[in-house]
C-alpha cells in the first residue's frame, strides 16, 4: 500500500531491468469487502436464480418461453450483483460468475427461439410458407438441448455453491406460468385511414430488407459452412458483432414498419406488405439466438483471456457438447436465417415491382459482340441490385433481364436483325443505372465506372 495526500492506494509494482513502475489500481474512495463478508450477502442473492433454473430438473415438464424469460430476468439480476461486487476480478468467486452469465446466455436464446415460435401464426399465419414445417420440427430438436446444457449449468453451480460455503435452500417460484399453453388473442380492431406516405414507406422497407440480404451474403453466411470446429469460424466468420450488426439492421425495418405501415389500409389489403413484416421478425429473433450462443463461446468459453490463464475456460468448457452447439448455430439458426432473408427478398422485390411506374428507354448494343455472356450479366446484376422487373423487348417478345440466358438469347435476335439498340421496360432507377452502363459500352473495355460499383461486389457473390 502507499500513501498519497492523505489518501492510502492500492498499488501493484511491475519490474522492468533497472527499475521497478508502481500503478495505482484503486483509491480508498471504493470500499473493499472481504470474501468472508461477501459470503451472506451472495447466498441471499442467488437463492431465486437456484430454484428457477432447478426447475429444469423435472424431464417430464416442457417449459414455455415465460419460463426463459424468468430465467434470464433472474440470471441478469444476480449478474448485476456480482458485477457490482467486481466478482469476475476475484478467483474464488471468477468461475461461479461465469457459470451464472453462461446460464445467462442460453436463457436468452431460448427465450428469442421460443418467441419466434409462439408468435409464428402471427407472423406467417395467414400466408403461404413453404418452411414453417421444417422449421417448428428442428426448432423443437434446438430447444431440446438447453434444458440438458442448463442442466450442466446447474449442477455445476451448485457444486461451486458448496465449495464456497453457499446452501441452496428451497424457494417458492412461480412454475403454473411456465408451462408450454397458446397464449389467447384479443380481435385486431385498429386501422388507420391516413396513407399519405404509405407507399414511399412501403418501397423504403422493401429496399431496406434487400440491402440486408446484401450484407448477409457479402459475409458468405448464405453459403453451406462446412467444418466441425466452432474454432474455425468464430469469431473469424460468426462473431457477436455480426449478429448484433444484422439484427439491428431487421430491427430497424421492423421499427420503421410499425410506426407508418402497422394497422393501415395497405397492411389489410396487400397480403404481401404483411408477409414481410414476418419474414423480418423471425430472421431478427434468429439472429439474437445466435448472438447469444456466439457470445458464449467467444467470451465466456474460448477467447476470454482471464478465464484462460485462471483455468476456467476448461472447466466450463467440457459442460458443452460442442457438436450440438455447432449444430445450434450453423445447421439451425444460420440455415434458417438464409432461408427466410431469401424467401423476404422475393417478397421485397414483388413488392418493389407493385409500386414502380415502368417507363422504357432504347440502349445501344454492346460493341462489337452484342449481349454475349459479360454485358448480359453485368445488365442482370444491375437489375438484381434494384429488384424490380426490367424487361427487353424483341420482336414483339418480352425478356426477362434477370436472366443472363435470357439476354443472350434476346442478343441472338438482335445480331439476326442486324438491330443497333434495343427497348427496354422498367423501373427507372434500373434503367439510369443501365443507361450509364451503355455509356461505358457495358464495360468490354472500360473498367465499371463508379457510379456501379456495387456490380464489383455482386460478381464475387
Amino acid at each position: 500500500m502507499a500513501a498519497h495526500n492523505g489518501r492510502i492506494l492500492n498499488s501493484v509494482v511491475y519490474s522492468q531491468p533497472g527499475s521497478q513502475v508502481k500503478t495505482d489500481l484503486s483509491s480508498s474512495l471504493t470500499p473493499i469487502i472481504s470474501e468472508e463478508d461477501f459470503l451472506p450477502l451472495v447466498q441471499k442473492e442467488c437463492q431465486t436464480f437456484l430454484a428457477v433454473l432447478r426447475f429444469l430438473r423435472n424431464e417430464k415438464i416442457t417449459v414455455n418461453k415465460f419460463y426463459y424469460f424468468t430465467l434470464m430476468q433472474e440470471a441478469e439480476r444476480l449478474e448485476a450483483f456480482l458485477d457490482d461486487h467486481a466478482a469476475r476480478a476475484n478467483l474464488r468467486w471468477l468461475f461461479f460468475s461465469e457459470l451464472v452469465a453462461c446460464v445467462r446466455n442460453f436463457s436468452l436464446a431460448g427465450f428469442h427461439l421460443l418467441h419466434v415460435l409462439d408468435r409464428y401464426s402471427d407472423y406467417l399465419g395467414g400466408n403461404r410458407d413453404s418452411i414453417r414445417g421444417d422449421f417448428e420440427k428442428e426448432s423443437r430438436d434446438t430447444i431440446d438441448y438447453f434444458p440438458e446444457v442448463l442442466g450442466r449449468f446447474y449442477e455445476e453451480l451448485l457444486n461451486e455453491a458448496s465449495n464456497q460455503g453457499i446452501e441452496a435452500r428451497e424457494v417458492s417460484v412461480p412454475t403454473e406460468a411456465w408451462r408450454v399453453e397458446a397464449t389467447p388473442h384479443l380481435p385486431y380492431t385498429v386501422y388507420s385511414d391516413n396513407s399519405s406516405d404509405e407507399t414511399e414507406r412501403i418501397i423504403s422497407i422493401a429496399q431496406s430488407y434487400r440491402r440486408t440480404l446484401k450484407v448477409f451474403k457479402q459475409h458468405r453466411l448464405h453459403r453451406k459452412i462446412k467444418t466441425k470446429d466452432l474454432s474455425k469460424i468464430i469469431p473469424s466468420k460468426l462473431n457477436e458483432r455480426l449478429m448484433d450488426e444484422l439484427e439491428s439492421y431487421l430491427h430497424n425495418i421492423q421499427s420503421e414498419y410499425d410506426t407508418h405501415i402497422r394497422g393501415s389500409k395497405t397492411e389489410k389489403s396487400n397480403q404481401w406488405v404483411i408477409t414481410l413484416r414476418g419474414l423480418t421478425a423471425i430472421p431478427m429473433h434468429l439472429f439474437e439466438f445466435l448472438e447469444w450462443l456466439v457470445h458464449f463461446y467467444e467470451r465466456h468459453e474460448r477467447h476470454g483471456r482471464v478465464n484462460e490463464e485462471s483455468g476456467v475456460k476448461n472447466r466450463i468448457s467440457g459442460l458443452v457438447d460442442h457438436d450440438r452447439l455447432l449444430a445450434c448455430i450453423v445447421d439451425f439458426a444460420l440455415y434458417y436465417c438464409n432461408r427466410y432473408l431469401t424467401e423476404g427478398n422475393e417478397v421485397a422485390e414483388r413488392i418493389l415491382s407493385m409500386y414502380v411506374d415502368p417507363i422504357t428507354c432504347k440502349l445501344p448494343l454492346p460493341k462489337p459482340q452484342g449481349f454475349h455472356a459479360r454485358p448480359s450479366t453485368y445488365v442482370s446484376l444491375i437489375v438484381q441490385e434494384h429488384g424490380t422487373d426490367v424487361f427487353m423487348s424483341v420482336g414483339g417478345k418480352d425478356f426477362n433481364c434477370r436472366s443472363v440466358l435470357e439476354l443472350i438469347e434476346a442478343g441472338g435476335l438482335l445480331a439476326d436483325m442486324n438491330a443497333k439498340s434495343a427497348l427496354f421496360k422498367g423501373d427507372k432507377r434500373s434503367l439510369d443505372d443501365l443507361k450509364i452502363l451503355a455509356e461505358h459500352n457495358y464495360c468490354e473495355e472500360e473498367d465499371i465506372p463508379a457510379e456501379l460499383g456495387y456490380l464489383k461486389i455482386l460478381r464475387n457473390l
